[in-house]
């Protein structure tokens, strides 16, 4: 993942892919959940992926090692409504450039942008990137969406709140910037951008904004814990050749064999209270 100066420290995000030494290459996995590195067997890939638990093989059932991992089912029914505030996006704009990473479509963000989430300094968030997985990670009521939009934020003390917006897809949908987006999206691990041209992430946003939030991790190795999350109630429509164009970039991902999903399968709650929005 390249990183860029914030200002602030970006430790956790450079995380999200897991930390080796300069020069050492990651190993190998994917989402395929039948493959010996997919989704089930991460925590077995490397000492450091063990958060995100493992079904050893020829075993039945996956081991759990971290107990609040993401992403989980949101049944309605057993959410809390809460007073909870409102989020407060701020966000500019940015250079349209998007990243094949090997594992999502991606934007990094420029500095600038952010979200507050209270009233005290480290509930102040930047905007460090977005990304997409498709189908969706999390689901509602055990309804899985076409695809699933991330936006991950840092604050001042290195924690992460990450963003998450359903996406539906829908033939009446308009061309929208998420056209935009796939359609500049490299095939093969790389960044293509559109010269002159910038995006704005408060277009990707429903007009809702109503939300769950519950604790949780990244979805992706090394599965770190202590990310706050907040999944939009409201879907986002968007077209067909989104859908298909997320797809089509997820099967040329390097060791995925043509499997054509990246969405981590949902994981238990383990007791968890996911808090609602009235």
């Amino acid at each position: 993942m390249k990183t860029r100066n914030y200002g602030f420290n970006v430790g956790c995000v450079v995380a999200m892919c897991g930390c080796f030494a300069m020069g050492q290459t990651p190993p190998m996995w994917n989402h395929n959940p039948t493959a010996q590195n997919g989704p089930l067997h991460w925590g077995g890939v490397t000492a450091s992926y063990a958060t995100c638990g493992n079904a050893p093989l020829g075993l039945p059932n996956m081991v759990a090692v971290g107990k609040t991992q993401t992403p989980v089912d949101i049944v309605t029914a057993n959410t809390v409504l809460a007073l909870l505030p409102e989020i407060d996006f701020e966000y500019n704009n940015t250079a349209f450039e998007v990243e094949n990473t090997g594992h999502v479509v991606e934007v990094l963000y420029a500095a600038g942008s952010s979200v507050r989430l209270g009233d005290a300094v480290t509930d102040i968030y930047q905007l460090i990137q977005f990304h997409f997985h498709a189908p969706s990670e999390h689901t509602i009521d055990g309804k899985q969406y076409d695809a699933e939009l991330h936006l991950v934020h840092q604050n001042v003390l290195g924690q992460l709140a990450v963003v998450g917006v359903l996406l539906s897809m829908s033939p009446t949908a308009p061309g929208s910037v998420f056209d935009e987006i796939v359609m500049t999206a490299p095939m093969t691990v790389g960044t293509g951008q559109r010269e002159g041209l910038s995006l704005n992430a408060n277009s990707l946003l429903p007009a809702d904004q109503d939300y769950f939030t519950y604790a949780g991790s990244l979805t992706t190795p090394p599965c770190s814990e202590g990310v706050r999350w907040f999944v939009m109630q409201t879907p986002v429509s968007v077209s067909a050749y989104v859908i298909q164009q997320l797809h089509m970039v997820a099967g040329q991902f390097p060791g995925y064999n043509g499997f054509v999903n990246n969405n981590r399968p949902v994981v238990p709650l383990n007791g968890r209270t996911i808090l609602s929005t009235f």
